[in-house]
């Protein structure tokens, strides 16, 4: 090696230069690390002001009608005559549909022969019932004078005045008449009976009657309220049966929208109903909103519902509305004491939010009491908690790295160059 390195002395020289700049670079001094400045995010800030407000509900709901009836054949027949065609508008107690009733009447006319019938078969029993009475109150009177004569009878005998074939002639006619009164009260009893029967059967017979007289008037359909024909699935020269469809009516003037309130809102909503409270709601018509009221709530949950029926009348039903559509309803709840209004975008999660506490952020775990829908159409956020006073600054600007404690300026304060969302600082200092 040594001889190596003598013959080729250009090797020791560069060696050796290469050993002193290390030495060089290990012995310079090193200035001291620079402290890297806190990064602060620009945020929006919203001052916190307690109020009574109305949270309100966006819901979709359905149109519907209470008057909406499927109107069916009474009797069964050849419809002779229809006097209405699908979509129109019908006055209440207008014919709609007549069904041959000469069946019906026939049936009517017999019905009303039988009970003419048992009515004459009741006079006559009364009026025999009457002379049978009648003739027990005699048969009753002749008993006591033949049970007098019996007595004296027996008397003579006794005295030696009257034979033996005598008295007994006189007991003869008491047993005679007894019989015969016994038979007239029999008589008596049996004409009451009849009479019973007779009523009864008079009872059966006008029912049959009515009963016919009913099918007499429901041999014509008639509109039961006034409102608009659909679905009419019959035509004339048609034979229909008993309790088949014809067609359906419905009243426009009576139209609400059945929707669903969550569950957790159905309380306080029966509570303000039952209190009197006016509960408006606003549904929305293609490019238009309708003033309503929420009227009713159903006691009970659907299975497999997470919500309760809840039903929202118009003020004045308007025009164009077709049962059955689906339109977007916004419902005003009862009144909340000291709730926060705040943009969607404070919110993390469901209950938290940030306060800002000298330039720092600082979770509060809030109770969230519903929404508000702005007049702009823009929602807003109610809250409550104990932990937030009026006046309090709210971070309304949403950060995919908010914590607890960090830096942020509020709007107007200067934002670190190149700094676009808080993750950025992490990789920052992880590199």
């Amino acid at each position: 090696m040594k001889r190596f390195l003598l013959r080729r002395p250009a090797v020791l020289i560069l060696s050796g230069a290469v050993l002193v700049a290390v030495i060089l670079i290990a012995m310079r001094d090193r200035p001291a690390p620079t402290a890297r400045p806190e990064r602060a995010w620009t945020v929006e800030v919203a001052p916190a002001a307690r109020q009574t407000l109305r949270p309100t509900l966006e819901l979709f709901g359905s149109v519907q009608s209470p008057q909406n009836a499927q109107l069916r054949a009474g009797i069964g027949g050849l419809i002779i005559r229809v006097d209405v065609l699908d979509g129109e508008t019908v006055a209440a107690d207008q014919i709609l549909i007549r069904i041959d009733d000469r069946d019906v009447r026939l049936e009517l006319q017999q019905d009303e022969a039988d009970l003419a019938e048992i009515e004459a078969k009741q006079s006559f029993a009364k009026l025999r019932l009457e002379r049978e009475r009648q003739a027990l109150e005699k048969e009753r009177e002749l008993l006591t004078l033949t049970e007098t004569r019996t007595r004296r009878a027996q008397d003579l005998f006794e005295q030696g005045l009257l034979s033996r074939s005598d008295l007994d002639t006189t007991d003869e006619n008491l047993k005679r008449q007894q019989l015969a009164g016994s038979q007239a009260q029999l008589t008596v009893e049996e004409v009451e009976i009849q009479l019973t029967e007779l009523a009864a059967q008079r009872t059966r017979a006008r029912a049959l009657r009515d009963q016919a007289r009913l099918d007499l008037e429901r041999a014509s359909v008639r509109a039961p309220f006034p409102g608009v024909i659909s679905d009419l699935s019959i035509s004339q020269g048609d034979r229909v049966r008993a309790e088949d469809p014809l067609m359906r009516l419905q009243n426009p003037a009576t139209i609400e929208v059945r929707t669903q309130i969550p569950a957790r809102y159905a309380e306080p909503v029966t509570a303000g109903l039952a209190a009197g409270e006016t509960m408006a709601a606003l549904v929305q018509i293609g490019d238009r909103s309708v003033a309503g009221e929420l009227v009713r709530i159903s006691g009970q949950t659907r299975a497999a519902s997470g919500g309760v029926d809840s039903f929202v009348r118009f003020k004045s039903p308007p025009r164009g509305l077709r049962l059955g559509s689906t339109v977007r309803v916004l419902v005003e709840l009862p009144p909340q004491p000291d709730v926060i209004a705040l943009p969607a975008e404070a919110l993390y999660g469901r209950d938290q939010l940030y306060r800002l506490v000298d330039n720092r952020m600082q979770m509060i775990t809030i109770e969230r009491v519903g929404e508000r829908v702005q007049s702009t159409g823009g929602t807003e956020v109610l809250v409550r908690s104990p932990q937030l006073a009026d006046g309090d600054q709210i971070v309304v600007t949403k950060l995919s790295g908010a914590a607890d404690g960090v830096l942020v300026n509020p709007t107007g304060a200067a934002q670190p160059t190149g700094a676009e969302r808080p993750g950025a600082a992490a990789r920052d200092e992880a590199r």
